[in-house]
């Protein structure tokens, strides 16, 4: 995604990241992946409760969710329960925005 964000950038689009680790491993995967983005710590899985997200192997499964300027889930992807799965990729999330109409810039 960090190649990308320039892309969501332009469009006046911003990403956020949530993690289900403790505030320090958050913290140190953010650093390693040079993340330009926010990446927030949810232990306690509170965003992934209220957002309706399954969990496998006691680990929230991911979700990709596109979120307009009033708070409304426009568009989501959430991961099934499988071992294996695909989630949209940049371009793909690119396409969705702008087929939405959700690019700012």
């Amino acid at each position: 995604m960090r190649e990308w964000y320039g892309e969501f950038v332009r469009r006046d689009v911003y990403l956020l990241v949530v993690s289900s680790t403790d505030l320090e491993m958050t913290s140190f995967v953010a650093e390693t992946l040079r993340a330009p983005y926010p990446v927030l710590s949810d232990p306690e899985w509170s965003v992934f409760y209220r957002y309706g997200m399954g969990s496998a192997m006691g680990v929230p499964l991911p979700g990709t969710f596109v979120i307009d300027a009033e708070g409304i889930i426009r568009w989501e992807w959430v991961a099934p329960l499988s071992v294996v799965f695909s989630p949209p990729r940049p371009p793909e999330l690119l396409q969705v925005i702008d087929e939405l109409g959700l690019a700012g810039g």
